[in-house]
């Protein structure tokens, strides 16, 4: 059953800490979720009794209107924003992926899934969103050269030059894919690594996530069927390697673990033959997902403790400066809790997506708030 819950009061992310910045709580919805098989006889296993909900991706369509794009258990949940009405559940593959893994991407009027679930509408799923508000429709499903991008963990879109990268079956090849034609992405290219989680494009630089090789590796995609690698960062005493984003200038990244106790760390990639570990970070629940960067501020999926803002003015010293706890039960670094979080919308809208099927919509104000 999904329910809808909306706030008419303002809450603000406090938790037992003061912050310097607001995140006001818009409402929430309950999106298709079940209990995790086998959580009856082992229901603290650090990991969800319920689970389902998966990534979540921003959208704002032509006309300024909002969306909310999140994985579920049965495909994609479409939410206008700050409406909260469920305008679009579009279904995907749900076999043997018992966390329903799905990641969202957008590119003009398009959505693209990846996941690693097989059965329906397994592969690159493209979503046709101009009809938004009333519908959404796939339009096409890309297996790949091969069946290389069914069950695929990961993709990034590069917007500036319109092509995507998505991780193949195995997560040791990116494939490249052409976006001239939405409906019909087309195979350009790949790069070749050990191991892969997460990837990131843009302007045809390409940075990986190497999961266990461990590190993070960045390619020149200029010519897509003959990448140029130019340079890597290896992690000391590593965790898994799994994401990894840059500052607008490209000139840092920041880099997740999933690991307890594995800081959010920030390299220099300045000298791309000598990068510099040059801070770290780690929140309430000391396990965190996923950091995605805009100007000044990263944006962290942190599991138990919930979302955090992270001021990077000074990349040296990153400081939290706003945390909403989408799971006050506990701050335990296990795998509970907030799974993704979008960048703000033009309109300071932030999306977050919790394990057990919850879609959390707040409101971002970077202004300080009055003490």
């Amino acid at each position: 059953m999904t329910r809808i819950v909306l706030f008419a009061a303002v809450a603000l992310a406090m938790a037992s800490t003061s912050f310097a910045q607001s995140l006001e709580l818009i409402g929430t919805v309950e999106l298709p979720s079940m209990p995790r098989p086998g959580a009856d006889e082992n229901p603290n296993a650090g990991v969800p009794n319920i689970v389902g909900g998966s990534d979540v991706w921003a959208y704002t369509a032509p006309d300024g209107s909002e969306y909310a794009m999140m994985g579920t258990l049965e495909g994609i949940a479409i939410v206008a924003v700050p409406s909260l009405e469920i305008v679009a559940q579009i279904p995907g593959p749900t076999e043997r992926a018992p966390f329903y893994w799905r990641d969202i991407k957008t590119y003009g009027s398009f959505a693209y899934i990846s996941t690693e679930a097989y059965g329906r509408s397994e592969g690159l799923q493209v979503i046709d969103l101009r009809g938004l508000p009333h519908s959404a429709k796939e339009v096409a499903v890309i297996r790949g050269e091969n069946d290389r991008l069914v069950s695929s963990h990961n993709i990034s879109i590069d917007t500036v030059t319109g092509h995507a990268y998505m991780l193949n079956s195995d997560g040791n090849q990116i494939v490249a894919l052409d976006l001239t034609n939405p409906i019909q992405p087309v195979e350009v290219g790949a790069v070749d690594v050990p191991d892969s989680h997460d990837i990131y494009a843009r302007g045809d630089t390409l940075w990986i996530a190497e999961g266990r090789s461990p590190k993070i590796s960045i390619w020149n995609m200029t010519d897509k069927a003959n990448p140029v690698k130019m340079g890597e960062a290896v992690f000391p005493d590593p965790g898994y390697v799994h994401n990894v984003w840059p500052t607008d200038d490209g000139t840092h990244v920041m880099t997740t673990e999933e690991t307890a106790s594995k800081t959010v760390k920030v390299w220099d990639l300045t000298d791309l033959e000598n990068p510099e570990l040059v801070g770290n970070w780690i929140g309430a629940s000391d396990l965190a997902h996923n950091v995605h960067i805009k100007g000044d501020y990263a944006f962290v999926s942190h599991y138990a403790s919930g979302v955090s803002i992270v001021d990077i003015t000074d990349l040296t010293a990153p400081v939290e400066v706003a945390r909403y706890d989408t799971h006050p039960e506990n701050d335990d670094a296990a795998f509970y809790g907030n799974w993704g979080t979008s960048l703000p919308t033009s309109s300071g809208h932030i999306f977050v997506s919790d394990l057990e099927g919850t879609l959390t919509v707040l409101k971002w104000d970077p202004a300080p708030v009055d003490s």
